[in-house]
């Protein structure tokens, strides 16, 4: 009979994290009230059960009136056991040891959560009611917790960010620990641990501590790509994360970038080239700029990318790479040689540029007459143009033919001629008047600023031919005159 009954317990203990919490406001004064009580009842029930048995082996009782007394045993048994899971229930709970981020060999951030069942602890509140706890087989004593569910979630928007999204363990043995790995969906320096079992719900708020033992500096870029105009610059903006508990200072070196592209790092307007992160700081914000040259040449290929890292050293690892030929040197030995590594590229992009040259931009003409003259057009920047548009903006009632007026394509160094005829009106009077000449092209899908160029044309009154002769035959009349009297004065 008493190895049913163990067989019984150990069948309940089952339920161990599925006993409703009845009664949670309940103090340990009327919790051991209880417990007396439906010990009083078990005891009843037992020595009733007992008498029953020599009674029906006497042939004095029925075999119905001896499986109801058994039956009432076994009830007034769950009652008590149910009132002291209740009691180991409401004493459990589950400590977050540690939550470490770290980062795996492929560079993805994870977090590490470590519970520990605390039940221990409480062993000397609960050695007060250990009197009670005959009816547990040493089994149940050294039970476990089961199905603790566990997520991660953000402080901030209270969503969950740790993959899975709950992480369930099946058990934690009381005293011992049980580990949730999760893969972080969102970067986060702290975050909440939220656990849920034996009908609990508990939430720590925690700061997250860095793991590994080994100098390692996360490097990330957002823009990590990026098209540059050459004699431009571009600007990364870089995050470096710390995973190591070290003090060291590290410097920052970038490889495989042709010796004419310059660059410079910096931290808040400050060039830098060794950063620190100071106690409790993680994470640090750099810029890196990156200067391209002004001509294109066999390193600087226009539309090719150009490939190079980002490195974060210690002053070892410096000393184990300087003087050392690493272009042929591959991601994967970079990653497990140096404390950082990012790899980033630049795309140097031509820039069109249009030059508009004219032997004169002053004219002076009669009234009546027109203004013709050639300009050259010339692509003196580094990508094809396209479409090259020549327009004129002149004075109401001009009027201006170009010819031609639209060059479709011009390669770099190359120029075309075009002819421009600015035509006055005719009743247009005297005076100056200016004509902008004006261009448009596209290079690369992209607008080219240009520069207008000013024709001024002065344009003079027209003199009579009849008012000319008259004019010059009376000067002449005149100057015959002066010498007529001249020689006449010297005779005498």
């Amino acid at each position: 009979m008493i190895r049913v009954l163990k067989w019984g317990w150990v069948l309940f203990l089952s339920l161990f994290m599925a006993v409703d919490g009845f009664c949670q406001g309940d103090n340990e004064a009327s919790l051991l009230l209880d417990l007396k009580k439906v010990r009083a009842d078990y005891e009843v029930a037992r020595q009733k059960y007992e008498n029953d048995v020599k009674l029906y082996e006497e042939r004095a009782l029925a075999l119905n009136d001896l499986n109801r007394s058994k039956n009432e045993l076994l009830s007034s048994e769950v009652d008590y056991q149910k009132l002291i899971l209740k009691l180991i229930s409401q004493q459990s709970y589950i400590t977050v040891e540690q939550a470490v981020k770290y980062q795996n060999e492929r560079g993805d951030r994870k977090v590490k959560v470590t519970l520990k069942s605390a039940l221990e602890g409480n062993e000397e509140y609960l050695n007060q009611f250990r009197e009670h706890f005959d009816v547990f087989t040493p089994e149940m004593r050294s039970g476990k917790i089961y199905n603790i569910y566990v997520s991660l979630v953000d402080n901030e928007s209270k969503t969950i960010i740790g993959s899975p999204y709950e992480f369930r363990l099946p058990f934690i043995e009381l005293g011992k620990t049980g580990t949730a790995d999760f893969e972080l969906l969102k970067d986060a320096e702290s975050l909440t641990v939220s656990l849920n079992y034996n009908n609990k719900k508990d939430e720590k708020n925690i700061y997250l501590k860095k793991g590994g033992s080994s100098n390692m500096i996360d490097i990330a870029a957002m823009q990590f790509s990026q098209e540059t105009d050459l004699s431009s610059s571009a600007a990364y903006q870089l995050s470096l994360e710390r995973f190591s508990t070290s003090d060291d200072i590290y410097r920052m070196v970038i490889i495989n970038l042709p010796r004419q592209i310059t660059y410079d790092f910096t931290d808040g307007g400050s060039k830098v080239s060794q950063i620190r992160f100071a106690q409790g700081v993680n994470v640090k914000k750099l810029t890196l700029q990156i200067y391209l040259p002004d001509r294109d040449d066999e390193q600087v290929v226009i539309n090719k990318p150009i490939h190079f890292q980002v490195l974060a050293l210690t002053n070892a690892e410096y000393g184990k790479l300087e003087g050392k030929n690493l272009e042929n040197i591959t991601i994967a030995d970079l990653k497990a040689t140096v404390s950082g590594e990012e790899q980033l590229e630049i795309i140097p992009r031509g820039k069109g540029k249009i030059e508009v040259r004219a032997n004169s931009l002053y004219h002076e003409i009669t009234a009546g007459q027109e203004v013709s003259m050639d300009i050259t057009v010339r692509n003196g920047g580094r990508r094809r143009l396209d479409n090259i548009k020549i327009s004129a903006e002149k004075p109401l009632g001009w009027q201006a033919v170009i010819t031609p007026d639209v060059i479709k394509s011009l390669d770099p160094e190359k120029e075309a001629s075009v002819n421009i005829r600015i035509l006055p009106p005719e009743d247009g009077g005297v005076g100056a008047q200016e004509v902008k000449i004006k261009t448009e092209a596209m290079a690369d899908n992209r607008k080219v600023e240009t520069e207008d160029k000013t024709v001024r044309v002065q344009v003079n009154a027209a003199t009579s031919v009849l008012g000319t002769v008259l004019l010059i035959s009376a000067l002449l009349g005149l100057i015959g005159g002066i010498i007529w009297f001249g020689i006449k004065l010297s005779k005498k």
